[in-house]
């Protein structure tokens, strides 16, 4: 079901992932799962690498299963009404129903610790204090991992209270409280088996002075990779935002600085990014190292692939190696089911704690 302007964007490189929001989730679950089936299968046919999908599922506000699936709280209201062992099992069943409709990846959890400085723009969308933060970030990222979806940790290293949508996010902080109260967190929610970490546009003075972090190799890559994150997949945040294209920063230059930063995924909610593409092509004839960076980008997003089941490794009959090759579509009614069997059992739960 792909509209003929997307087929014309595609002809320039396919996107390798879709981020789903309100408007892309059917009115059934069934809906759903024939749209995203449709998806794939065109890439398929197509002989295309097929895409992943992601999703903001944080819960509270920030949800987009609101139509179809269980209901899920904000990362506030889950610490007042679940322990982290009741959030685990939760966010488990919760996943069960993402996963049957062909979702890969949520970008959640959020672990940025509540403060001063971020209170206002985060909300009910923050578990609050550094132990809950640790304690229920890891509920999510275990509960969703156990139901085969991916998690983003987001958005690093941190937020403001400026929203990035409008406006770029300073952040004057010392590099002693940036380590310990902003970076800290996701470097020990990275041991509890995350696939991503997402980067926000925020600038962090003393990491690298007046660079939006999805911008600096020294925050993604020394303050990320070289220290706890290596070869995890790294995900920009919105490049349309306001934060960058208000600032100088069009599409098609951010892009490629993202690129050269160390992320591996660009984000770009715009539906017509073929100059995009063309930025980024046109920069790998003419820099050998950048498209080498593409390349190792390339491996961590099949990487990521295979591990959630959207690639698979097929030994070749003569024993000389391996083929990677799309997985074979699941039974729409199978999904269909397994998806109704996770929702009934959440909504009971969810019953149960909310009175």
């Amino acid at each position: 079901i792909l509209h003929s302007y997307a087929k014309k964007e595609f002809a320039g490189g396919a996107p390798g992932s879709f981020l789903l929001f309100d408007a892309n989730i059917g009115e059934t679950a069934e809906q759903t799962i024939n749209f995203t089936d449709s998806v794939l299968s065109w890439f398929i046919g197509q002989n295309l690498v097929p895409p992943f999908f992601m999703i903001d599922n944080e819960g509270g506000g920030v949800y987009r299963f609101d139509g179809i699936g269980s209901k899920l709280l904000s990362p506030q209201r889950m610490t007042e009404c679940f322990s982290p062992e009741e959030a685990e099992n939760y966010y488990y069943l919760i996943g069960l129903q993402m996963k049957a409709v062909n979702i890969h990846l949520n970008l959640a959890p959020l672990v940025e610790v509540k403060n001063e400085n971020n209170a206002a723009f985060l909300g009910r969308r923050s578990f609050g204090t550094f132990e809950n933060v640790e304690k229920y970030g890891a509920a999510c990222i275990k509960g969703f991992d156990k139901s085969g979806v991916g998690t983003t940790l987001k958005h690093f290293p941190g937020n403001t209270d400026v929203d990035p949508h409008i406006g770029l996010p300073h952040l004057a902080s010392s590099r002693e409280e940036v380590e310990s109260l902003y970076i800290e967190p996701f470097k020990r929610l990275s041991a509890f088996g995350a696939d991503a970490v997402l980067i926000s546009h925020i600038v962090v003075d003393s990491l690298d002075e007046g660079v939006p972090a999805c911008f600096s190799s020294k925050v993604v890559c020394s303050e990320l990779r070289d220290a706890f994150w290596h070869d995890g997949l790294v995900i920009s945040d919105d490049l349309y935002m306001g934060a960058l294209s208000k600032n100088g920063y069009p599409p098609e230059v951010a892009v490629v600085k993202a690129l050269k930063a160390g992320i591996d995924i660009l984000m770009i909610s715009e539906k017509r990014f073929s100059k995009a593409a063309q930025a980024i092509k046109a920069e790998a004839e003419a820099d050998a190292q950048f498209k080498a960076r593409i390349d190792d980008a390339v491996r961590h997003i099949l990487r990521f692939k295979i591990k959630r089941n959207v690639l698979e490794l097929k030994p070749i009959e003569d024993g000389s190696g391996y083929i990677v090759a799309p997985v074979q579509l699941k039974d729409a009614a199978e999904s269909l089911e397994a998806f109704n069997a996770a929702k009934a059992e959440a909504d009971k739960i969810y019953a149960e704690h909310i009175k």
